[in-house]
């Protein structure tokens, strides 16, 4: 490969974008502030410079680098598509909303990548029906695009539209059967709607090795689990548990304070709804205040009351030392970090039936 000083503005750009979709967007504002000491009317570098410092998080950098290339071209759609991104970040949402018009005016509503962009930005916003409206102009250009169907599909889905997401996540999966990412969804979509061995055979179809949620592989291994009747210890289970193992680590101290802070400022823990990690469901309420039963994943039985049950769990973790109360706020903290759901640890009951439901444990009577 030649050395960048004998590189032209089309050489830079190309390892720039390399960087920059490698995630070293350090390395890629380093190289283009380079390049443009060289070439500083290079549209496509200024292009890149703003795509580069917008996922930064440098707004006004990236504002004036997408304005410097609409002044010299009006009509750039990467130029425009990323200064509506921009003020979207910067709160001025008219102005963003009368560029994302005006690529319309412009014809390039027929530009799938575009127009899947444009909905990218607005979703990750919460504005869901401008993020639908752009969506539905890409998969109407494409209607073979799985790409297209997938982003309907997560629109729907952060709505709160599961009937939508199902039918474009199975959309997806059929344009395209080997799109891991249209199966993790479309799973996870039938989970919550309590189909769980359609949720088991979509999501069983991504090799462990490309599992990137840690909820997928967490669902994977308690549907496993429930359904096959597998131990906590099958074979089968255990590159889906090394994935997770490596998607969640630990948390650290840190973490853990963090998670503690987080919580704290939302209010009380709040209890997950029927539809959130409900594998093992709700026990029948109320139990009663008698002797119970719970299996924790590694087979291990214990029985009596809530407080007892807890107390035993605790003594054979590798925590015997703290308190009862410390000990299921370690726990709590550590399986919201890991699902993503937050656990209640107030009470003993309130903590097991909270980690019954994220399918930590099971509650058996």
């Amino acid at each position: 490969m030649n050395q960048p000083d004998s590189w032209n503005y089309e050489q830079f750009d190309a390892e720039a974008q390399r960087l920059y979709e490698a995630g070293n967007f350090d390395q890629a504002l380093g190289l283009l502030k380079e390049a443009l000491a060289r070439y500083p009317d290079s549209i496509e570098l200024l292009v890149s410079l703003g795509y580069t410092r917008l996922a930064r998080e440098e707004y006004a950098w990236a504002r004036a680098a997408f304005e410097a290339v609409v002044r010299i071209d009006p009509e750039h759609e990467e130029a425009l598509a990323g200064h509506g991104d921009v003020l979207l970040k910067l709160g001025e949402r008219a102005a963003a909303f009368q560029i994302f018009e005006a690529l319309i005016d412009l014809g390039y509503d027929q530009d799938v990548e575009l127009m899947m962009c444009v909905g990218r930005s607005l979703l990750r916003e919460g504005l869901f029906r401008r993020a639908e409206r752009f969506c539905r102009l890409a998969q109407v250009a494409d209607p073979a695009s799985p790409d297209a169907a997938l982003d309907l599909a997560f629109t729907f889905y952060r709505e709160g539209d599961t009937e939508g997401a199902l039918f474009w996540s199975r959309e997806a999966v059929r344009l395209d059967p080997g799109f891991q990412e249209a199966r993790a969804l479309y799973g996870n979509v039938l989970y919550e709607r309590g189909d769980f061995r359609g949720a088991l055979a979509q999501l069983e179809t991504i090799p462990a090795p490309d599992v990137s949620d840690p909820t997928v592989a967490w669902r994977i291994i308690e549907l496993k689990r429930r359904l096959r009747d597998l131990p906590s210890d099958a074979e089968e289970l255990q590159p889906y548990l090394l994935a997770l193992k490596e998607l969640v680590p630990d948390p650290s101290p840190e973490d853990r304070l963090l998670a503690e802070v987080e919580a704290g400022l939302g209010g009380p823990p709040r209890r997950p709804g029927a539809g959130q990690l409900d594998l093992f469901g709700r026990p029948p309420d109320p139990l009663g205040e008698g002797v119970h039963r719970v299996r924790a994943p590694d087979g291990v039985v214990y029985e009596g009351d809530w407080d007892g049950i807890v107390r035993a769990m605790r003594n054979g973790s590798d925590q015997p030392g703290v308190s009862i109360s410390d000990f299921m706020r370690n726990e709590a903290l550590r399986l919201q970090t890991l699902t993503g759901v937050a656990v209640s640890w107030q009470t003993a009951r309130a903590f097991l039936e909270d980690s019954a439901r994220v399918g930590a444990l099971e509650i058996e009577r």
